[in-house]
């Protein structure tokens, strides 16, 4: 979390919105290959890398990200949103994204959580030595910014590809390339149809305000304002997903579902609680304060976190609610709800920005992302029959935490 935070400063307060908008759209563009390359696989690599031969795996994945990071990219070059950077070097860091993303879930798959981890710090904290390097050389621009990202991203495939290598189990039985494919699809395309429903729900705003708002120039940055409100909001989910790993792995061990949902219950109100606490000091803080910390653009940071809050808030209980239902195995009901919220934002994310801007965006986002949240309690509902009144904590509730702490510690 540190390290994202000086990443935030470095990208606001020494290089400004206009930069900093270009930086969130071509991360985003990035985004959206990696999440397309996970079709023949995905998180569903961490079910997968168990059951089939690790060659085969790579072979799928590596193919059909090449194949991903190609057609994205003339996507991309022929339609009106631009590049930022030249078509062949997006291609190529469009494919090292693919890639080491498929490497993460791997590492996953072979029970290698801390290899996974310390390769997403050295994604990180490598762009942030590169860029902080850069500046002592000169004032930081955006080609500072894809030197130093291109180069975190080559060190974190090679770094993946190592650990992948160091511990290759063999004695997995042999199975056809065909029957690994269709596995892979079958596990990897449901999943992925929401993450992909999902990525463009929180992200599609700003392809909207680089379409709607001209010059380019402004658009950028007021993108690059919207953006770092986005970031800093959502830097309060850093708690509530440090432990929905866990709480995914739990549930997914657990035979009675009663159990996982009741541990899921008790961790949606802690999300929720510490969630509003950080709103709170969000709020706290005055405008003025984000002009200092990031410079004098971002003033209007605090204004849109105002209007983010809510779905914010709603998320952090969407949090336990999607890793409950994946560790039960009902992604399809995570699927469900990813549309839908796409959809939402789709109606009503275009004409708030036309007419109120970014702050639009704000509030569209906020919408799609509550309603999102109810949709899915309405499927825990009908499938568990929970009421209104087991969403509410309880002093019961927190005398309790302090128990599933120790047991989720035990269990890491």
């Amino acid at each position: 979390m540190m390290l994202n935070l000086v990443m935030l400063f470095i990208t606001t307060r020494l290089m400004g919105a206009e930069i900093k908008g270009e930086i969130g759209l071509m991360v985003l563009n990035l985004s959206v290959a990696a999440i397309f390359s996970g079709l023949f696989g995905g998180p569903a690599l961490v079910y997968l890398a168990p059951r089939f031969k690790q060659s085969a795996l790579i072979l799928i994945n590596y193919s059909w990200s090449i194949f991903i990071s190609i057609a994205l990219t003339l996507v991309f070059f022929f339609s009106e949103l631009p590049l930022s950077v030249e078509p062949e070097l997006f291609a190529l860091m469009a494919l090292l994204e693919c890639l080491t993303a498929a490497n993460l879930m791997l590492l996953l798959g072979k029970e290698q959580i801390k290899q996974h981890n310390w390769a997403q710090i050295v994604k990180v904290l490598s762009t942030v030595l590169v860029l902080i390097y850069l500046n002592t050389e000169g004032k930081l621009s955006f080609e500072s910014f894809v030197l130093a990202y291109t180069i975190s991203l080559g060190l974190s495939f090679l770094l993946t590809a190592i650990l992948l290598l160091s511990k290759n189990k063999n004695n997995i039985p042999e199975s056809s390339l065909s029957q690994i494919i269709s596995a892979a699809f079958k596990h990897g395309a449901l999943i992925q149809v929401g993450s992909i429903a999902q990525l463009f729900n929180y992200r599609i705003s700003y392809y909207f305000l680089e379409l709607l708002i001209s010059p380019l120039s402004v658009a950028l940055i007021r993108i690059g304002i919207f953006h770092t409100a986005i970031q800093v909001a959502e830097a309060l989910w850093q708690f509530a997903r440090s432990i929905s790993t866990v709480q995914y792995a739990t549930v997914s061990n657990l035979n009675n579902r009663k159990e996982g949902l009741w541990l899921s219950l008790k961790l949606a109100k802690l999300n929720y609680v510490v969630t509003a606490i950080g709103i709170a000091v969000l709020w706290l803080l005055p405008s003025g304060f984000y002009a200092w910390l990031f410079g004098n653009e971002f003033y209007e940071v605090k204004r849109h976190i105002v209007w983010l809050s809510p779905g914010i808030f709603m998320l952090a209980i969407s949090n336990a609610f999607s890793h409950f239902f994946a560790g039960v195995g009902d992604n399809k009901y995570n699927t469900y709800s990813s549309v839908f919220g796409l959809l939402l934002t789709l109606c009503i994310a275009y004409p708030s920005i036309r007419y109120f801007g970014t702050v639009g965006a704000a509030f569209s986002a906020s919408i799609a992302y509550s309603a999102q949240t109810i949709y899915q309690y309405w499927f825990l509902r009908k499938t568990d029959n929970i009421g209104v009144k087991q969403m509410i904590a309880t002093k019961e509730d927190f005398n309790q935490l302090s128990a599933i702490g120790k047991k989720l510690i035990g269990l890491k």
